[in-house]
């Protein structure tokens, strides 16, 4: 087992590196301009020069400019027009005429001026062609790579983590604690995040973190104290009325689109809807929470997660119940099982037993596989509710190309992901004698 799990340890290597190589390039490869893009909406009406040159700072930030391999270098047919030597000067103007397909004579000042308006896109549509794109590509994961490994993760074009922050007033309580306990004086850019937050994506997607986990980790719970159990009561009880009710009533929870059960719970549970108002519309706090006492605040979380929990948890009993069941009834009709009765064992001992056991396994990869996808967050609940989760941060991300966010989730989930799948396959070697990794 344990050669087994350094195999598997030292294969995540590869495996990560694939993965965020290919959404490295499928990011850099996609058609617009997301720099430019932003800088408009940031700043509406601008000088296309002051863009020009603002995406161009940006760019050389963020590790997103491109290299020229091969390409006509125009920088030095610039430097040419200012040259003593006629001959030089009107070999460059005429090279210029060539390349740009602009004439603009032998004017130095009107090319410098042209050139830094049109630099980036007149470069990335002539000089640099498909073979000098995927080369960029490797170049510039190259570059991210180095920079992780150095602690940086790059900085976010569209998002910034909160000043007010609750990550914040976190690590600031404890980072004095460890000063005043300990005399070690550690994260002295905590002033700085509570002064002006952070565009460091690692920062960003840390604020996330708790929203969503926090109503996944509920929802998954429910998911599976209500549905293992009814999958298996439906089992044990086939033809019955428990096995025929659950399976209509599952069956129409699960076929009810998220985003109209929860418009339907805003509209009728919810403050300012049509009917009781129980709830709150959007959010996970009330305003006022940071002062609650922990049980006042506690009770408040659990007041406005009620809603999207609910919303979370509907469709999950569905298809964990009628796995359940399909995997106990499989094993129901075992050899082994048949065995087990013909000695005289009580049916509560064949089933919960002998037969429940090998049935988890198929729950196990169901566990191991949707315990990542907690942090991924629900786009759909997170919208309808007002919750600013993972879901929407990525989403927003793959929007706006903000590289540095889909590199940093990426490469989270992915960690996750071969993680669990580690430990789903410990656990199957658990919950089955027969399964050995020797």
């Amino acid at each position: 087992m344990k050669t087994y799990i350094l195999k598997r340890l030292l294969l995540m290597v590869p495996t990560l590196a694939g993965m965020t190589l290919l959404t490295y390039g499928i990011v850099r490869l996609a058609p617009g301009d997301p720099i430019e893009a932003m800088i408009r909406n940031q700043a509406g009406n601008i000088d296309p020069k002051a863009m020009r040159e603002s995406a161009d700072r940006i760019r050389e930030r963020l590790g997103l400019n491109d290299v020229n391999y091969w390409g006509d270098d125009v920088e030095t047919l610039l430097a040419d027009l200012g040259s003593a030597d006629e001959r030089v000067r009107s070999g460059a103007a005429a090279e210029l005429r060539r390349v740009t397909g602009v004439d603009l004579a032998g004017n130095p000042e009107a090319w410098a001026n042209w050139w830094a308006v049109n630099k980036y896109a007149f470069t990335q549509k002539h000089l640099i062609d498909s073979v000098e794109r995927v080369l960029n590509v490797f170049h510039g994961y190259g570059r991210w790579v180095v920079h992780m490994f150095e602690g940086d993760f790059g900085e976010s074009i569209v998002f910034r983590m909160p000043k007010n922050s609750p990550l914040v007033g976190y690590a600031a309580g404890l980072r004095d604690f460890i000063r005043n306990r300990l005399g070690l004086d550690v994260w002295a850019g905590i002033d700085e995040l509570k002064t002006n937050g952070s565009k460091n994506p690692l920062w960003i997607i840390l604020d996330r973190i708790p929203v969503t986990f926090t109503l996944n980790i509920i929802a998954e719970i429910l998911i599976f104290l209500v549905a293992i159990p009814a999958g298996l009561a439906a089992a044990r009880y086939q033809g019955r009325w428990l096995d025929r009710g659950s399976s209509y009533v599952l069956l129409a929870l699960w076929s009810v689109p998220a985003v109209l059960a929860g418009s339907l719970l805003l509209g009728f549970l919810a403050k300012g809807g049509l009917g009781a108002w129980w709830f709150p519309v959007g959010g996970l706090h009330h305003p006022d929470s940071d002062k609650y006492s922990w049980g006042l605040y506690l009770a408040d979380l659990l007041w406005h997660a009620a809603l999207p929990v609910a919303c979370l948890v509907y469709g999950g009993f569905a298809y964990l119940a009628r796995l359940g069941r399909a995997s106990l009834l499989e094993n129901l009709r075992a050899d082994y099982v048949r065995t087990a009765r013909a000695k005289g064992l009580s049916e509560r001992r064949v089933v919960y037993h002998h037969a429940l056991r090998n049935s988890l396994l198929p729950m196990i990869t169901t566990m191991v596989l949707t315990l990542p996808g907690l942090l991924g967050g629900s786009v759909i609940v997170e919208t309808v509710f007002s919750i600013q989760g993972m879901g929407i941060l990525f989403v927003g991300a793959a929007q706006a190309y903000d590289l540095a966010v889909i590199m940093a989730e990426t490469l989270l989930y992915g960690v996750l992901t071969l993680l669990f799948l580690l430990v789903g396959d410990i656990l199957y070697a658990w919950a089955d004698p027969r399964v050995r990794y020797e």
